[in-house]
C-alpha cells in the first residue's frame, strides 16, 4: 500500500478517497475531519428541505450497510457500480438505482 504524506500536517497517512483504494487522499483523517466540522453546515443550519433530504439519505445508508437495501444494476444502462436515487425524500427507502452518468443524465433532463 502507498504511503502518501498529508497536504496540510505532512503526516504520512494511508487514507483513500475510494473504497476500490485507487486514488489515495490528499489528506489525514484528522485533517480531513477538521475540514468536515469547520466547512460543512450543522444540520439545524439546514432549510426543511435538505433536512428532509439528508435524513432520507442517512436512513437509506444505513439499510444499505445493514444489508437490508440491496443494491441493483443501473436502470438505464445496467452497470453493476450505482448511486441511490430518491424520487420522494418522504419515502427514503424507495430509490432507484443509477450509475453515475446515468444519474447526473437524469437530473439534467429534469431541468
Amino acid at each position: 500500500m502507498e504511503q502518501r504524506r498529508c497536504a496540510v500536517c505532512q503526516v504520512p497517512h494511508t487514507r483513500w478517497r475510494d473504497q476500490a483504494h485507487t486514488m489515495p487522499a490528499s489528506y489525514c483523517h484528522e485533517c480531513h475531519a477538521r475540514h468536515m466540522r469547520d466547512t460543512r453546515p450543522k444540520h439545524t443550519k439546514l432549510s426543511k428541505t435538505q433536512r428532509r433530504r439528508a435524513n432520507a439519505r442517512a436512513y437509506a445508508n444505513t439499510y444499505q450497510r445493514r444489508g437490508k437495501l440491496a443494491p441493483m444494476p443501473c436502470e438505464k444502462c445496467g452497470i453493476e457500480e450505482t448511486v441511490k436515487h430518491h424520487d420522494d425524500y418522504r419515502k427514503p427507502l424507495a430509490v432507484r438505482w443509477f450509475c453515475r452518468p446515468c444519474h447526473r443524465a437524469h437530473h439534467s433532463s429534469l431541468g
